[in-house]
């Protein structure tokens, strides 16, 4: 996937004075206010004894805010560092960075072990002095675009039956014959050598580049003198906005269709009909 970049780095410093009073105080968790990067709100998370199994370090954090506006296939993939300003060189030295994704099921990532107590107390180092010390983080925001799907399969629908009653059809002089639900396709009816026949769906054309539905269907030429109908029956197919119809370019030789005694063209007259299901949609993930 092509990353996108939408925003400028955004650098957020957090001063801290008396730090030692962090432990002291019992304050084992501490976050900053939020601030804004690439349209979505931060703040900072320092765990100054470590969290969990980070003893003897400093645990630090990136959060993302507001997590419940997240769309649920959305991302926000970003790329970020921690830094601490040395105050003897006047120069921030990165400790640690990475680039992760944020998600409604993942709002937090950083790092246990940022930064040993023996690194950041020594006093050669910078780090501390004063019992202050100033630390940040860029935040570069990566815009993802999402993409899923969600497949719905349908069990019992019912079958929809249509008739299609075409009269005087030696006189047709279109090349293509619309019915309510499904098109009747022909090449050269008359000149031709078969009875092409298609179903099409309507709402196709309508619809997005996710969106597909599943149909099965049958189509019957019926014999009007009693004989057998002349039927073709698909497999299940995917209607999309790129493909809306499916059928059979040689439904039918046009010698057979034409010949009175077949009984499928009677006093120029022909009834097609049309077993349709739907067994499936995929629709956009929401």
């Amino acid at each position: 996937m092509e990353n996108i970049t939408n925003s400028l780095p955004r650098r957020y410093l957090w001063k801290i004075e008396s730090f030692s009073l962090l432990s002291e105080n019992g304050t084992s968790k501490y976050e900053s206010n939020e601030f804004e990067s690439g349209g979505f709100n931060w703040k900072m998370i320092i765990y100054p004894d470590g969290d969990r199994d980070g003893a003897g370090h400093i645990s630090v954090y990136l959060a993302i805010i507001g997590k419940s506006s997240l769309h649920a296939v959305w991302e926000v993939n970003v790329s970020f560092s921690f830094f601490i300003f040395d105050q003897i060189h006047d120069n921030y030295n990165v400790m640690k960075g990475m680039e992760r994704h944020f998600r409604n099921i993942k709002t937090e990532w950083g790092f246990l072990k940022c930064i040993s107590h023996k690194t950041f107390k020594d006093p050669s180092n910078g780090y501390l002095v004063n019992d202050k010390c100033v630390v940040g983080v860029d935040v570069y925001v990566i815009k993802n675009q999402g993409i899923g799907e969600c497949m719905s399969l349908l069990k019992g629908t019912k079958v929809y039956k249509h008739d299609w009653k075409i009269t005087k059809f030696t006189k047709l002089k279109k090349k293509v014959y619309y019915s309510e639900e499904f098109i009747v396709d022909g090449d050269n009816r008359q000149n031709g050598k078969n009875i092409s026949v298609f179903l099409e769906s309507v709402d196709a054309k309508g619809f997005n580049r996710q969106k597909r539905v599943q149909a099965k269907f049958s189509i019957s030429l019926k014999n009007q003198i009693g004989g057998e109908h002349h039927k073709k029956s698909g497999s299940s197919n995917w209607y999309s906005a790129a493909t809306k119809g499916w059928g059979w370019s040689s439904f039918m030789p046009c010698c057979e269709f034409n010949d009175p005694k077949k009984g499928f063209l009677i006093e120029d007259c022909c009834i097609l009909e049309a077993d349709v299901s739907v067994v499936g949609v995929v629709n956009s993930l929401t």
